[in-house]
């Protein structure tokens, strides 16, 4: 069975529809899945196996399913002749998308709405697995095929902070999200940083290619680490490098962003600073997540964010 999976959006967005094409793959007979999405996530989804072929959504040769006068591009119509089954999460109100699939002899299509309506408050992987009619929920996200998962995470034993011996692996803390509404002040995340330097603990900071402004405010707020082993950067790399290194982390601390979905999706104990969006529909999934909700972030206090690290990360459970 060949698929024809669409999904425009965020990396995030795209992130959390592995599951649901993960629990597709399962039921199918030799699946083979060309993905559509968000060009950063292309290189993971072929590492861990969830398609065999990527693209990127903004490729021009996609625009084509939105035209009124058809699909005229030779590659695209060779392309599209091979599906058996296309599914589109992306509004389509005048079927357009539908006619330009049927015309390439595609029998199955799903067209979906990317995220729940308004009036309905259901998770978005559940959500997603609905418009494919697979049974919720959706088994748990497996990283068998993900070739850099090397280190297992155990609970840190609870010392006094004199007396606590050097942790060699960081807590990885990415500072942006894709919205400013998302992030968490960033003269909190330098308390945050600093608190967690008191503890010996060494950090490794997380940014992409537009977050320069709050990656400058934030080291002009930092002063020099005590060592220069309690502090690293990634700046601007590739998300499989940046799944890499989340695999050599003791932890990671984040907003609402792209980067904290991936984090969950590799199962690395996570503390989510989330808000305004509605963390019943668009949490990240995984079982080693910690959520602290505050529909304001500015609302959200240093002392309950260094409460929970020290529970979650250094407390023996």
């Amino acid at each position: 069975m060949h698929y024809l999976i669409l999904r425009p959006g965020a990396i995030g967005d795209n992130l959390l529809s592995f599951p649901v094409i993960q629990a597709l793959r399962a039921q199918s007979n030799s699946p083979h899945v060309t993905f559509v999405g968000n060009a950063s996530v292309m290189p993971l989804a072929l590492e861990l196996g969830i398609a065999e072929e990527v693209s990127d959504y903004n490729s021009l040769q996609w625009s084509e399913l939105f035209s009124p006068a058809g699909i005229r591009s030779p590659t695209l119509q060779t392309l599209l002749q091979r599906i058996d089954s296309a599914i589109c999460w992306l509004r389509d109100p005048e079927h357009i998308i539908e006619r330009n699939l049927r015309s390439c002899a595609i029998q199955q299509i799903t067209i979906a709405r990317s995220r729940p309506s308004p009036d309905e408050r259901i998770y978005i992987v559940d959500y997603l697995a609905r418009t494919l009619n697979l049974q919720e929920p959706v088994p748990p996200f497996s990283m068998r095929a993900y070739k850099w998962r090397a280190y297992k995470w155990r609970p840190y034993k609870s010392h006094p902070y004199k007396s606590r011996p050097y942790i060699s692996r960081p807590l990885a803390i990415h500072p942006g999200s894709g919205g400013v509404h998302k992030c968490w002040p960033i003269v909190r995340f330098a308390t945050l940083i600093e608190a967690l330097w008191q503890r010996n603990t060494p950090v490794l900071l997380l940014a992409g290619p537009a977050e320069s402004g709050r990656l400058a405010e934030l080291l002009s707020l930092l002063p020099p680490p005590p060592s220069s082993q309690l502090f690293s950067t990634l700046i601007n790399a590739p998300l499989p490098t940046v799944a890499q290194q989340l695999q050599r982390s003791r932890g990671y601390i984040g907003n609402d962003s792209g980067i904290t979905h991936l984090a969950a999706l590799l199962a690395i104990p996570t503390v989510v600073l989330f808000g305004p969006s509605d963390p019943a529909i668009w949490h990240p999934y995984s079982d080693t997540t910690r959520i602290l909700y505050e529909p304001v972030l500015t609302n959200l206090q240093p002392h309950t964010v260094l409460s929970t690290v020290e529970e979650f990360f250094f407390s023996a459970h």
